[in-house]
């Protein structure tokens, strides 16, 4: 939910159309959906992944396709779950697509995704500082993310930083909410 809430408002600053921050929307909720094809022994490994690991957690993207495009009104996330782990420079994965070349969704949500990733704890990491991570995405800028979107993010991420750091489920759904009943008609919080 905060992910998504992250991507979908960044999304809005930047001006894209109601139907791509719907697939944003959407995108956001299934980037990973192919990671339930990874074990979890790779999963929730607490530190580094092994090279033979890495390849088989960067399979994850190509499973998540296979899942997605055969979703119906879910195929249009499809941008998403494809290119989120493409790079600006061509570095990513899985077509080391590069620019403008990456769909504007999946650029969007790379940002968003990496700035919740490292603000907050995981399996295998603790939480970074938000200066920290700040100084992290603007070095990324022009290699790991659209420049464009960088900058747009800066005068954000103090706001969403604030708004998700630490928050639960349920205040993550409350905040997510308005989004959905803007570009969906679906309840979160049932």
């Amino acid at each position: 939910y905060k992910v998504t809430w992250i991507a979908a408002t960044l999304g809005e600053k930047m001006g894209l159309s109601p139907s791509k921050i719907k697939n944003l929307i959407a995108g956001s909720f299934l980037h990973d959906v192919g990671k339930i094809a990874t074990p979890d022994n790779i999963l929730l490994k607490p530190g580094k992944l092994t090279e033979e690991e890495m390849i088989i957690m960067k399979e994850h993207v190509t499973h998540g396709e296979d899942i997605v495009k055969n979703l119906g009104w879910f195929s249009d996330s499809l941008h998403v779950v494809s290119s989120h782990h493409e790079k600006w420079n061509g570095t990513g994965y899985p077509r080391k697509l590069s620019g403008e070349n990456i769909p504007i969704e999946a650029r969007v949500f790379a940002v968003a995704d990496v700035f919740d990733a490292l603000c907050s704890k995981r399996p295998y990491k603790d939480e970074v500082e938000i200066s920290e991570v700040m100084n992290y995405i603007k070095a990324q800028s022009g290699s790991h993310f659209d420049p464009s979107i960088v900058s747009q993010f800066e005068d954000l991420a103090p706001l969403m930083y604030e708004k998700t750091h630490g928050i639960g489920e349920q205040d993550a759904k409350k905040l997510l909410q308005p989004l959905i009943d803007k570009y969906f008609s679906v309840d979160l919080l049932d």
